[in-house]
């Protein structure tokens, strides 16, 4: 049945990536994949949830990478300068920009205005937040929940942020100096973020 699911829902990246989200039905993905229009319904209730499916595939790589137990716990773990700094890292250490440049290429530039295409990012950034949060609490439990919830908020809306304004100015080349430009909008975030976070401890 997994590997069923996995079919379809690689078939809908592919597709996707062809004829954009406006171009794509239920009937071509159940022909590419190989299955019935009921069989893909069958996974998936509406066309909506078939996206969102593509969107954390696609993302699941970064997913999995923030999940407890892929790195160690940093030393001094317990205090809001700890937590920030663990958070940092974690992002740092994952190719975030590579995975939402996919996903750029396959629905089309964030903050397009298809409902669908907004529910697919906004499904797909608290994937990434409810692992993050769930690493930080369980690496950090010192730390109020509600303090780490801001936190991993107040980053993950600066990256998209970033992301737009990266995209705008780059036009999704994927290069050592765009990537360079990346990591400087990055590192911008931060400073701004930790400013105001520390301040809650």
């Amino acid at each position: 049945m997994e590997r069923r699911r996995r079919r379809i829902v690689g078939a809908a990246t592919e597709l996707l990536s062809e004829h954009g989200v406006e171009g794509l039905s239920v009937d071509q993905v159940a022909a590419r994949a190989e299955v019935s229009r009921r069989t893909v319904f069958n996974y998936f209730h509406s066309t909506e949830e078939l996206f969102i499916a593509v969107g954390n595939e696609i993302l699941r790589d970064v997913v999995d990478s923030l999940k407890v137990g892929r790195t160690p716990a940093p030393a001094g773990t317990g205090t809001h300068a700890a937590l920030f700094d663990d958070l940092a890292t974690l992002l740092r250490s994952t190719d975030l920009l590579g995975a939402m440049i996919r996903l750029t290429q396959v629905l089309g530039p964030m903050g397009h205005q298809d409902t669908r295409v907004l529910a697919i990012a906004r499904d797909t950034v608290l994937s990434v937040s409810d692992n993050l949060t769930e690493t930080a609490v369980q690496r950090h439990p010192d730390v109020p929940p509600l303090d780490v919830e801001l936190l991993v908020s107040s980053l993950l809306g600066g990256l998209m942020v970033l992301h737009k304004h990266w995209t705008e100015r780059t036009g999704l080349a994927d290069t050592p100096e765009t990537r360079q430009l990346w990591s400087d909008l990055f590192e911008r975030l931060i400073v701004q973020v930790r400013d105001g976070f520390l301040a809650l401890g």
